[in-house]
């Protein structure tokens, strides 16, 4: 239990940090304010992604419940 609050205390402070960050205008890198170009994903790639993420909770949930 005390893992699962420092997760989350850790996880509040990061966000909070973040979002300081870009109140406080964080525009501050190399390009300014320009948007970046980002690569493509398509359906095909979204939806792997997805199932290999929900495979690895339910391994993950699996392992733990025959641990206890």
């Amino acid at each position: 239990m005390k893992k699962f609050f420092f997760g989350t205390a850790l996880t509040a402070a990061a966000v909070s940090a973040a979002n300081t960050a870009f109140a406080a205008g964080g525009c501050t890198g190399p390009a300014g304010c320009a948007p970046a170009s980002v690569p493509e994903i398509n359906a095909y790639a979204g939806v792997a992604a997805v199932a290999v993420l929900a495979a690895a909770v339910a391994l993950i949930w699996e392992r733990r419940r025959a641990a206890v």
